[in-house]
Formats: C-alpha cells, sequence, structure tokens
C-alpha cells in the first residue's frame, strides 16, 4: 500500500542556475561600472574644487598688487643709480641668491630710458617680463613674469626725521617726530634686510619744492631697542646695486650733496616691488618631477610661495599714447612689449593655470586617469598710472 503522505522535492536546474548567474553577474558589472563612474565623478570633483580655491586665493592676491601699481610712486617712475656701467637688478635676495630666467637662478635688469648720451635704468609701477620666465611646455615657450611696484601705505615712515651719517648715504638716521608710531625696528611692520626706501629731496620755502629722488636698498635694519632714533644701514654694492656710491645720479649720493644731513630737506618712505614668477620646485626625494610653483617675491626679501602647481603664467599690457591711443595689447616674445612701461594702463592675466595635485586614481574600468586643469584669466586696470592732476 502506497502512503499518499510523501510529499515530492526538488532544487535548481542547471539552467535555472545558468540564468541566475548570468543575470547575478550582469546586476554586479552594472553596479560596479556605476561604482567606478562614482568615484571617477567625485576624484574629477574633489580636483576641481581644490584648484578653485587655490585659484581665488591666488589671483585674489595678484589683483591687489596690480591694482595698487604706481600708488604713491612719482609720476613716470623714478631713476635709478647710473654712471658706474653696472646696472641695477632685480629678482634677488639679500643672501645674494637670484630667482628668475629660464633656470631659476638669475637676476634681471630694470628697463632703460636713453636720456642725451646716458641710458638710465628706470622703476616703474609696472615692469613687464615677457618669456623671462621658466619653460613648462616647449609648444608655449617660456612663461612670463611681472613685477609690480608701489608705495607703503601702513609704516609712517614719512613721520620719521632723516638725518644722513655720511656722504654716501650709506647710514640713515630715522627720528621719530611722533610717540605714536610704529618703530623702525618693529619685527612685524618695521624696515627689513633687502627692503627698499624711495628718499625724495626737497628744497624752497617750507621743503615744497621736489629736486629728486633715490632708491636705496637696506643692508641691515636697524638694531633691537627703543627710540626714538634709528640707524639704518644702505651699504655700497647691495645684492641689488641699487646702492653704488660710484654712481654719478639717481643715488643717495646726490639726495646727501642737494639737501645736506638733516631733514627737512629729504623725507623717505619705503616701496614694495613685488615680482611674480614660477619656480620648478625640485621633488624632495631628489626624483621625479619637479613641481611648478607660483612665487612671490617682495623687494629683496626671500620669495614666498602663492600656490603649488601652477602650469602657465602669461601677461599682455593694453598701453596707450598720451591722446588715447592703443599702441599695443600683447607682449613681443622678447624681453619687453616693444614700448614703455609708462604707457601701460591694463594688466590682462591671459593663462594662470593650475594643475590637479595628483593625476586621477587608476580605475578598475581602464587606466589611471590624467591631471585636471583650470585656467583662469582677469584683466585690471591700473588707476594709478594713468591718473594725473590736470587742475594744477
Amino acid at each position: 500500500m502506497r502512503n499518499s503522505n510523501i510529499k515530492l522535492s526538488r532544487g535548481f536546474t542547471l539552467l535555472e542556475m545558468l540564468v541566475s548567474l548570468a543575470i547575478g553577474s550582469l546586476v554586479i558589472g552594472v553596479a560596479v561600472q556605476v561604482f567606478a563612474r562614482s568615484m571617477a565623478a567625485t576624484w574629477i570633483v574633489s580636483q576641481k574644487s581644490e584648484m578653485l580655491q587655490v585659484a581665488l586665493a591666488a589671483i585674489n592676491l595678484l589683483n591687489k598688487d596690480t591694482r595698487l601699481a604706481g600708488a604713491g610712486m612719482p609720476t613716470g617712475g623714478v631713476a635709478l643709480t647710473s654712471g658706474t656701467g653696472t646696472s641695477p637688478v632685480y629678482g634677488r635676495d639679500y643672501t645674494g641668491k637670484s630667482y628668475l630666467g629660464p633656470n631659476n637662478n638669475t637676476p634681471i635688469n630694470f628697463p632703460t630710458q636713453t636720456v642725451g648720451a646716458s641710458t638710465i635704468p628706470y622703476l616703474y609701477g609696472v615692469i613687464p617680463g615677457c618669456s623671462r620666465g621658466i619653460q613648462l611646455n616647449a609648444a608655449k615657450g617660456p612663461t612670463d613674469i611681472i613685477t609690480i611696484v608701489y608705495g607703503d601705505a601702513a609704516f609712517p615712515l614719512s613721520n620719521y626725521q632723516v638725518t644722513f651719517n655720511d656722504v654716501n648715504g650709506n647710514s640713515v638716521t630715522f627720528t621719530s617726530t611722533n610717540a605714536a608710531d610704529a618703530a623702525v625696528n618693529n619685527p612685524g611692520v618695521g624696515l627689513k634686510q633687502g627692503d627698499l626706501v624711495l628718499f625724495q629731496a626737497k628744497l624752497g620755502n617750507g621743503g615744497a619744492a621736489t629736486t629728486g629722488y633715490a632708491i636705496a636698498e637696506v643692508t641691515a635694519a636697524a638694531p633691537a631697542g627703543g627710540g626714538p632714533t634709528y640707524t639704518v644701514l644702505f651699504g655700497n654694492a647691495d645684492p641689488l646695486l641699487l646702492n653704488q656710491n660710484a654712481g654719478t645720479a639717481g643715488d643717495l649720493k646726490q639726495i646727501v650733496t642737494t639737501v645736506g644731513a638733516v631733514s627737512p630737506g629729504a623725507f623717505a618712505k619705503r616701496i614694495w616691488m613685488i615680482t611674480y614668477y614660477l619656480w620648478n620646485q625640485p621633488n624632495p626625494s631628489g626624483a621625479g618631477v619637479p613641481t611648478p610653483v607660483l612665487m612671490r617675491q617682495v623687494n629683496g626679501r626671500v620669495p614666498v610661495p602663492v600656490a603649488e602647481n601652477v602650469a602657465d603664467l602669461r601677461f599682455t599690457y593694453d598701453t596707450y599714447d598720451t591722446a588715447g591711443n592703443l599702441l599695443n595689447a600683447t607682449c613681443d616674445g622678447g624681453q619687453s612689449i616693444g614700448v614703455n612701461p609708462n604707457q601701460i594702463r591694463t594688466i590682462n592675466v591671459t593663462h594662470l593655470t593650475f594643475r590637479s595635485q595628483l593625476p586621477g586614481a587608476r580605475s578598475i574600468l581602464g587606466p589611471t586617469q590624467g591631471y585636471q586643469s583650470l585656467d583662469v584669466q582677469n584683466s585690471v586696470s591700473a588707476r594709478n598710472l594713468s591718473f594725473t592732476q590736470r587742475y594744477q
């Protein structure tokens, strides 16, 4: 007799298992692709966000300096020391180390004007450096540098009485006329080695008539101690070659000769000469590709980094004649823009190119992704370069 309560049971057939395996593999494959693409998109967004933050910080600093170009400086620029056959330079710090040129190891001569039979170096509110930097891309050629100059409006050096301690002006004593002024040797805002000081000679009723200017480099800042007097050295043959006792024009000796030893025949103020350039920072391990860094040098101080992974830096300049006619809007690919820097009115950042710190992560779907990039452009009209007093 048969037992009717026996239940039949069975598993999956081979066909059912194959179909299930195929569907499962397909779902997993799609999930992996979605995950990989999400990770790649996240990487790109993260890199772009990081580059954008760095780019905004860098361009804001560059814009701040550019807008002030020429502020507090004599109209038309300042003649530097001449007559020795040795031209002053920039792009070198107070230790004598140089940072510009194709290998980040040379200084650059200041632009010149021909006055009669003399060739005189000049300091302008903006000094272009077309193709004067390092080369990161052979197809694009050397990168640009730019130097911006303006007066220091924060430290009131002009409030101090000036005393020249020798005929060459190599030693100058500044005496406070206002106890509230910051000290010349203040570690935060005071004069430091490598700083530039603009001296102005004054003659006439009440010292109102100006007779000349000279720019000198601080070779030894005032020692520690209280005021009201502070002695600062402007030694001969400084690293920037602005202090040349043998000079026949544009140097402190001419100021001393003109006004005598003690103010009010002369007054002084610090100026900022700021150079932006790219530097190939070596890999700490000594191997691998160097990291291109945007650098900012102030006067003859040691340069400081502004942003890493800057792959390109290029400028153009809008220049106008006295009638308002546009003369030149581009660099000529050489050492100048082909016109007097005093005619520059607008500074255009045509390429400030940032590269991501790392290439994309290696994907299971393919090879490592390339670097991300971000190119920033900007244009600044430097109002202090175009202002003239029409009502005097």
